[in-house]
C-alpha cells in the first residue's frame, strides 16, 4: 500500500511507501494526525493526503486534475516514534559502558605503574624512610599523650546509648502489655454485648409471647360477656362504674396524690396511668398496664399460667393471680367506656 504526503516543512509532496511512515497503523489512519516520513535515510515531519493500493493508482488519481484536498492538522509536532527513544537509550547505555571501561583502565595503568615502582625500589628501605616512620609514630604518641583521657569519651558514649536502648527496650514492652490489655477487655466488652444481645432477643420473644397470652385470655373473657344475654349494656356498665358498684377495682387517687390505686395492692404512677388511659389499641394497653404493674424483669422471668413450655421444656413462675385479675377488670372497663363512646358519637336512628 502507499501514500500521498506533503512534506510540512517544505510543502513538498510525494508517493511513498506506507513502510516509510513511522508508526503509521492502517487500521487507525488519522490523515489529521502528523507522522515522520522517510526521504533519502532521513525523517521529516509529513501530512498523509490519501491512500491507495498501488502507486498507479496515486497516479491515476492525480492525472485526474483534481484538487487533492488537505486537511487541517490537529498536532504540528509528531510524537517521538518507539525506534527513536530506543536509540537514545542504547547511545546512554553505550556512553557509560565507555565511561566504565576508561575508568577500568585507568585503575589497570596505576596498577601497573605502581607494580613497577615496586620492582625498582630496593627490598630494604632507606635511611630517610626509616627516619620519616619514626618521626609519624613519635607524633601520634604526643596526641594520644594530648588527648587528656580522650579514649574515654566513646566508652562514656556507648554506656549512654545502651542506657537509652534498655529504655526503649522498657517502654516498647510497657505498650506491647498495654496493647495486650486494651485487647483483651475490647474481647470480654465484644463478648459481654453478644450475651447481652442473645439476653434481649430472648426477653423480646418472653414478652411478645406474654403479650400475646394475655390478650387471648383478656379476649376470651371479654367475648363470653358480650356473648351473655343478661350481660348490661356499656352504657350501663360505665354508669354502674361510676356509681360505685365496681370501686373493689377501680382507680382511686392515694393520700400522697402521684399514685393511682387500682384496687388490692397494685398501683402505678400517675403519668403512666395517663399515658395508659390514652392507649389507641388493645395490645398497647394491656402491654403498657402490664409492664407498669410487674415491671419488665419480672414480666421476663414469668408465665401466664406457670405451665411448662412445649418448646423449651422449662417452666416459670405464674403472674400473681390478684395482680392478673386487676389487670383483666381494668382491660374490661377500658374495653366497656371505649365502645360507649363509639356507640355516643353515632347519630341517632
Amino acid at each position: 500500500m502507499f501514500a500521498y504526503v506533503k512534506y510540512i516543512e517544505d510543502g513538498c509532496k510525494e508517493i511513498v511507501p506506507i513502510s516509510y511512515i513511522k508508526d503509521f497503523d492502517l487500521n487507525v489512519s488519522d490523515l489529521t494526525k502528523t507522522y515522520w516520513v522517510r526521504w533519502q535515510e532521513k525523517f521529516f515531519k509529513g501530512q498523509i493526503l490519501f491512500l491507495k493500493e498501488s502507486r498507479e493508482e496515486i497516479e491515476e488519481e492525480l492525472a485526474k486534475g483534481k484538487r487533492v484536498r488537505v486537511r487541517l492538522l490537529k498536532e504540528t509536532t509528531p510524537p517521538r516514534s518507539r525506534s527513536e527513544a530506543e536509540d537514545a537509550k542504547a547511545t546512554h547505555t553505550n556512553q557509560k559502558k565507555a565511561a566504565e571501561e576508561a575508568k577500568q583502565n585507568n585503575l589497570l595503568t596505576l596498577l601497573k605503574e605502581r607494580k613497577i615502582r615496586r620492582k625498582q625500589s630496593p627490598l630494604c628501605p632507606t635511611p630517610s624512610k626509616i627516619m620519616r616512620a619514626h618521626t609519624l609514630s613519635d607524633s601520634l604518641s604526643e596526641e594520644d599523650d594530648d588527648d587528656d583521657g580522650g579514649g574515654v569519651v566513646p566508652e562514656k558514649l556507648f554506656e549512654e546509648a545502651k542506657k537509652k536502648q534498655q529504655l526503649y527496650i522498657k517502654k516498647i514492652n510497657n505498650m506491647s502489655l498495654q496493647l495486650q490489655e486494651t485487647k483483651n477487655k475490647l474481647e470480654e466488652q465484644e463478648k459481654l454485648r453478644t450475651e447481652i444481645e442473645a439476653e434481649n432477643k430472648e426477653l423480646r420473644s418472653l414478652n411478645m409471647q406474654l403479650q400475646q397470652q394475655l390478650l387471648k385470655a383478656l379476649k376470651s373473657s371479654s367475648t363470653a360477656k358480650c356473648s351473655d344475654p343478661g350481660a348490661p349494656s356499656p352504657k350501663e356498665t360505665l354508669q354502674i362504674a361510676e356509681s360505685g358498684c365496681l370501686n373493689e377495682v377501680e382507680p382511686s387517687v392515694s393520700s400522697e396524690g402521684d399514685e393511682i390505686h387500682l384496687g388490692g395492692d397494685v398501683r402505678v404512677r400517675r403519668e403512666a396511668w395517663s399515658r395508659i388511659q390514652n392507649s389507641t389499641r388493645d395490645s398497647l394497653f394491656v402491654k403498657e398496664l402490664a409492664v407498669a404493674i410487674w415491671g419488665t424483669k419480672t414480666l421476663a422471668e414469668r408465665s401466664l399460667t406457670g405451665k411448662e413450655c412445649p418448646t423449651t421444656k422449662t417452666s416459670r413462675q405464674p403472674l400473681t393471680p390478684q395482680k392478673l385479675q386487676t389487670l383483666k377488670v381494668c382491660f374490661k372497663e377500658w374495653l366497656d367506656k371505649r365502645m360507649w363512646r363509639r356507640q355516643s358519637r353515632r347519630p341517632d336512628g
